[in-house]
């Protein structure tokens, strides 16, 4: 009786182990990762929007080299600046680098760089 109990239990903490990896799993390929700052995840679905944006500053270049825009999140440190991950750290976005809030249109925060170079960030809609 004992054994049985112990075949269940095991096979319960089996199955929930199944289930997280298939939810991990599904949301890294639906899209649902889609923030996650790695160069090139997200950028396709965008790429029509980042190919026209301009540094502030600088409207005669592009922000987007056909892999460096894509979705990520975002904040705003203690001190004012805005923070976006690329994948691996959290950058500090230079303000001459901020294009307007949700300038995708997506309510996502973007970020355009390359080698921890922003090229144009953008926060995603600011909501208060």
């Amino acid at each position: 009786m004992i054994d049985c109990r112990i075949a269940s239990i095991a096979g319960v903490v089996t199955l929930a182990f199944l289930v997280l990896f298939a939810e991990t799993a599904f949301a890294q390929n639906s899209g649902l990762a889609d923030d996650s700052g790695r160069p090139g995840d997200g950028h396709t679905q965008m790429h029509d929007i980042y190919k026209h944006w301009s540094p502030p500053r600088n409207p005669g270049t592009s922000c987007c080299n056909d892999s460096d825009c894509r979705p990520t999140r975002a904040f705003v440190d203690e001190e004012g600046h805005w923070r976006a991950w690329n994948g691996t750290l959290w950058l500090q976005v230079p303000p001459d680098r901020v294009l307007p809030s949700d300038y995708a249109g997506d309510g996502r925060s973007h970020l355009c760089e390359k080698e921890q170079f922003i090229y144009c960030f953008t926060p995603g809609e600011i909501r208060g």
